[in-house]
């Protein structure tokens, strides 16, 4: 992620530890112990070395560390290896790498519609 907008992401480094509720207007990495609240109007990277213990939303996450809480992505969620979720799922749009790990109920929305199964496309015995 190396671009000329990297100097307005807010980071949370490698031994940071926070407890508490967190907001975040921009762009987010989080590479520290967070137990708390997490909300982002952006989007929000859980690192590698981060754990964290509470309900996450965010615009779009990506997960490479430990999330054990509720995660809800407006637009998508992303979860890396070796990142895990240990929770709900809310989102549009689901990721999940090889040898990534989920545990729990993931519930997709698209905008506030659901989408209809097309399987009727396949008429059977029908010319």
């Amino acid at each position: 992620m190396a671009d000329a907008n990297r100097s307005n992401e807010a980071y949370l480094g490698p031994g940071t530890k926070i407890n508490g509720k967190l907001f975040f207007d921009g762009p987010t990495t989080i590479e520290g112990d967070v137990e708390g609240e997490i909300t982002g109007q952006a989007n929000l990277t859980i690192g590698q070395q981060a754990t964290v213990k509470g309900k996450i939303t965010a615009a779009s996450i990506v997960v490479q560390g430990k999330v054990m809480a509720d995660v809800q992505a407006e637009k998508k969620l992303d979860i890396q290896p070796p990142g895990s979720v240990v929770g709900d799922v809310t989102t549009q749009s689901l990721v999940i790498g090889d040898g990534a790990v989920l545990e729990g109920h993931v519930s997709m929305r698209k905008e506030g519609r659901v989408l209809p199964l097309r399987q009727e496309a396949k008429k059977e015995g029908v010319s």
